[in-house]
């Protein structure tokens, strides 16, 4: 499954690549906001996908980081999010509505940070 979806990837190109995986570790970060057990579940199947449409690990682990960073500010799953909050009688609606303009500034900030990772031959990239 996994190398016939790389030959798919493969075709759309390093950027668009990096920005789906970019997109699925936002996605999953709703549902599963703990970055430790986030790390062990999707890393082992997004090193070697990373690696076979031509991605290094340095910007798939970029990718996870930019990922699972910016949607901790609206993640509703979060206990931590959630109980802070909670402590300062701030209802999750209007939270969710002030800071959503700022996450959407840095999920598409994110996405141009991981572009350079995947055009240049950088040491460490």
């Amino acid at each position: 499954i996994l190398y016939h979806l790389a030959n798919v990837m493969r075709e759309f190109g390093k950027i668009t690549s990096i920005g789906i995986m970019y997109l699925i570790q936002t996605t999953i970060n709703i549902f599963i906001p703990s970055g430790s057990a986030k790390a062990a579940l999707t890393i082992p199947i997004m090193a070697p996908f990373g690696d076979l449409i031509g991605i290094s690990r340095q910007a798939t682990v970029m990718a996870f980081q930019f990922g699972d960073g910016f949607t901790n500010m609206i993640t509703p799953t979060s206990g931590v999010l959630i109980g802070v909050l909670g402590m300062a009688r701030i209802p999750y609606s209007k939270w969710f509505k002030w800071v959503f303009p700022l996450i959407i500034i840095l999920t598409i900030l994110g996405f141009i940070l991981l572009i350079p990772t995947v055009i240049f031959e950088l040491n460490g990239f």
